[in-house]
Parts: structure tokens; C-alpha cells; sequence
């Protein structure tokens, strides 16, 4: 179904920047700062894991990496205290070895004591955060109490060695305000050219902006590169509450296409696991619907039952961007998610090949101001590779931003929804 409606037309904010911008770009001195991010990113990965089982109250479990120092000694790469959901995650430096492990400190000494619940695995690699093709998943660590260590055993955090890495923050379902400064419109544009900061820094993962209510289906909003989940207030305001609940997705858009869906995907796995829901919808604009339409596929493969019944994409780049590839091409070290989103790149011409999850309906909206929307041309958003499997096409004609701001826009994404 092809529906082409509305009449508004404003100059998008961004214009025409994607060629001239990035031309403009290649003889800026913001290019070392990048390249300095990428190199980081190549040298650094990530591990995660889920700690279980973790106790009723106020008893502390604690989840450190550690490794030995060229002197033999231990040295703690992170430790920190879980919360609800028992997930932790470093980023790491990826030529050692790690030891990763969880205590539940039941005497609340800050150490090790045996007899005290206790788990760990050994010889973890981690995989640069640089890599396209990497599937990091979320490691389970058991805690048990046989461990068979003397009585009076005492085990103490290793002396940290700040150059190993560092603990990674990791949101799941933390209820917050979108005034809260880390959803800046800035913070997204950093996230874009600096993403090993954002991960750093910031806190990547899945956020409500109310408690969790089983009676209301959630909905996932994801941003597009460089964007924020400020991009959504409009769309926040006017959706229907009475029936859908908001969560959203933040993250570094300059970070590769495929590891930002699989974190995606566990996020939504992890709450459905937390939460016992049986549906969830993803609503994703520009980038963010090329992450999205990976997630799902993952999400429903992993979960073995469809239950993300909708995803909604607008003004998304399905063809590519030609400025990616203009920056692919002339830049020794681009921004990383650039090499996802050039036309023909490995992770869309893999988007493309594999079979979208039966039961989703894909409902596909973009905006027109001519041959493009002012950012991503309409030829891309309608990349027939995509177009001849979704449920419906809906085009406006509004601009690459203004369209997330416009009623019709609102109203056809609540009727996607609902349908």
C-alpha cells in the first residue's frame, strides 16, 4: 500500500549537509579527535554479564574483571555494585586475557569472604568495539557457595589498574526525565564522533520515562545518527498513554550498525525476561530504522516467539547514504557507523538477505522535498530491497527532521500501531 499525503514544507535544519558539510569536514582539525576515537575503539571491547542468583534486599553483589600485571600481581580492570537485573559490562583493552567474577558480600565488608556466594569465568577476550561483524552476547555468571576455599579465606579487590579499561554503565529499564542532561541534544551528537566517550561517559541501553505498567504495550523509540531521544518529544506528547507506555533507546550512533542492534536486541530481551510482556512495538527514524529492523530480527530469533508485532520506520536510509561513503573514501579513520550505512556495505546487503521475522508488520514512512527529504534521498528510502516486503508505504512531504513533528506524521504512526 502506498499512501502519499501532506503539504507542509520547511528548510531542514540540517540542509544539505551531508556533501558539503563532510567536504568542509576532511580539512578539519576535529578529524584527530576522531581518529584519536577510532583508534581507541579498535584497542578496546566490551564484556558484559548476568549475574545470578542475586539476594532479596539490601545485601550488595559486587561484579570486578581483573587480570595479572606484566609484575605477576592481580589487577582489577572495574568493580562495581549491581543493581535489579544483575547485568554488568566493562569496556576492556582487547590483547589480554580477563578473569571475570561476582561476589554477594553478605557481611558488607567490601571483600571477599568464603563461604559467601561466589562465581567467576576465566579467559575472556574481549572484541573491539572497531569490529562490524562481532556478536557480543551477555554472559551468564552462576554464584554458588562451593568453592572449597579454607575457612577464614579473605579475598580482596585487586589494586585497579586504570589503563586496562573501565566499568561500562548499562540502563534497563531506569525510569528518568528526558530533561535529564545525559538526553542533551549534544550528548547525541557526541555519541556520533565520539563513541568510545559516550560509552564511557554516558549510559547506553533501553529507558522508560514512567514506571512499567503490564496493562499498557511499550513502545520503543530509537533516534537516528548523531540524534537524541529529544528528536521524540513531539511524538511523546501526542501518543496515546492511556495505551502505550514510552521506552527509548540510547546509544552512540557512531559505533558500528550491527553490535549497537545486538545491544538493542538483549535489551529488549533482557525486560521481557524482567517483565513477563507478551508485546512490544519499535517505532525508529532515519539510522535508527536500519539498527531497529537488525534488533528485531535478532530479538525474535533469540526469543523463539514473535513479540514485536510492529515496527514502524521513518525516513530511513535503506539504500545507504552516499556521504557515508564519501567519508569512507577519504578518511583514513571515519566515523565507524559510516562503513554500515555506505550503499552496498556488508551489514545492509546482509539487512537485505535475511528474512524478516513472520508476524511483524513493517510499516514504512518518508518524506519528500523533491528528489530527497533534505538529508537521505527518496530513492534510498524506498529501496526496493525493503519496500517489497513491507506492509505499507506512507510519503510526506516534509523534511528529514520536521517530520517527526508533524500530526499526520503522529496520527499514521499511532494508525500503524494499531493496525
Amino acid at each position: 500500500m502506498l499512501i502519499k499525503r501532506g503539504i507542509k514544507s520547511e528548510p531542514d535544519r540540517w540542509g544539505v549537509l551531508p556533501i558539503s558539510f563532510l567536504l568542509l569536514l576532511l580539512c578539519s582539525c576535529s578529524l584527530i579527535g576522531l581518529r584519536r576515537q577510532v583508534e581507541k575503539m579498535e584497542a578496546h571491547g566490551g564484556i558484559a554479564v548476568q549475574v545470578s542468583p542475586l539476594p532479596k534486599g539490601s545485601i550488595p553483589t559486587y561484579a570486578l574483571v581483573w587480570t595479572r600485571g606484566d609484575d605477576g600481581e592481580l589487577e582489577s580492570a572495574g568493580f562495581q555494585r549491581l543493581r535489579s537485573g544483575g547485568i554488568a559490562a566493562f569496556s576492556l583493552l582487547t590483547n589480554h586475557y580477563y578473569s571475570v567474577g561476582a561476589f554477594t558480600d553478605e557481611n558488607k565488608n567490601g571483600k571477599y569472604d568464603a563461604g559467601e556466594p561466589f562465581g567467576r569465568i576465566e579467559n575472556v577476550v574481549p572484541q573491539s568495539f572497531a569490529e562490524g561483524s562481532a556478536q557480543p552476547r551477555v554472559l551468564p555468571l552462576l554464584l554458588t557457595r562451593e568453592h572449597n576455599f579454607p575457612a577464614g579465606t579473605v579475598i580482596e579487590v585487586p589494586t585497579k589498574n586504570e589503563s586496562l579499561g573501565t566499568v561500562l554503565n548499562i540502563a534497563l529499564g531506569d525510569v528518568v526525565s528526558l530533561d535529564d542532561p545525559r538526553f542533551a541534544v549534544d550528548t547525541g551528537s557526541g555519541g556520533m564522533w565520539r563513541p568510545l566517550d559516550f560509552l564511557t561517559d554516558n549510559t547506553v541501553g533501553i529507558y522508560f520515562i514512567e514506571d512499567y505498567d503490564a496493562k499498557r504495550i511499550p513502545v520503543v523509540l530509537v533516534y537516528g545518527i548523531g540524534g537524541s531521544v529529544q528528536d521524540w518529544r513531539t511524538v511523546i506528547g501526542q501518543l496515546d498513554r492511556s495505551k502505550y507506555q514510552v521506552w527509548f533507546f540510547h546509544y552512540p550512533s557512531g559505533m558500528r550498525l550491527e553490535r549497537l542492534a545486538r545491544v538493542m536486541s538483549s535489551g529488549l530481551l533482557l525486560l521481557k525476561q524482567r517483565h513477563e510482556f507478551s508485546q512490544c512495538d519499535v517505532v525508529a527514524h532515519s539510522m535508527g530504522g536500519l539498527i531497529s529492523t537488525t534488533a528485531v530480527r535478532f530479538a525474535v530469533d533469540a526469543a523463539g516467539t514473535n513479540f514485536i508485532p510492529h515496527l514502524v520506520t521513518v525516513s530511513t536510509p535503506f539504500g545507504g547514504h552516499k556521504a557515508a561513503a564519501l567519508g569512507v573514501r577519504h578518511l583514513k579513520k571515519p566515523v565507524p557507523s559510516w562503513l554500515d550505512v555506505k550503499p552496498e556495505s556488508d551489514f545492509l546487503l546482509a539487512l537485505y538477505s535475511k528474512p524478516f521475522p513472520k508476524g511483524t508488520k513493517h510499516d514504512l514512512i518518508y518524506g519528500e522535498l523533491g528528489s530527497d527529504d533534505g538529508v537521505v534521498t527518496v530513492e534510498s528510502e524506498l529501496d526496493s530491497r525493503i519496500t517489497n516486503r513491507v506492509a505499507s508505504i506512507t510519503g510526506f512531504h516534509f523534511g528529514h527532521e520536521q517530520i517527526l513533528n508533524e500530526p499526520e506524521t503522529i496520527n499514521r504512526i499511532q494508525q500503524c500501531l494499531r493496525d
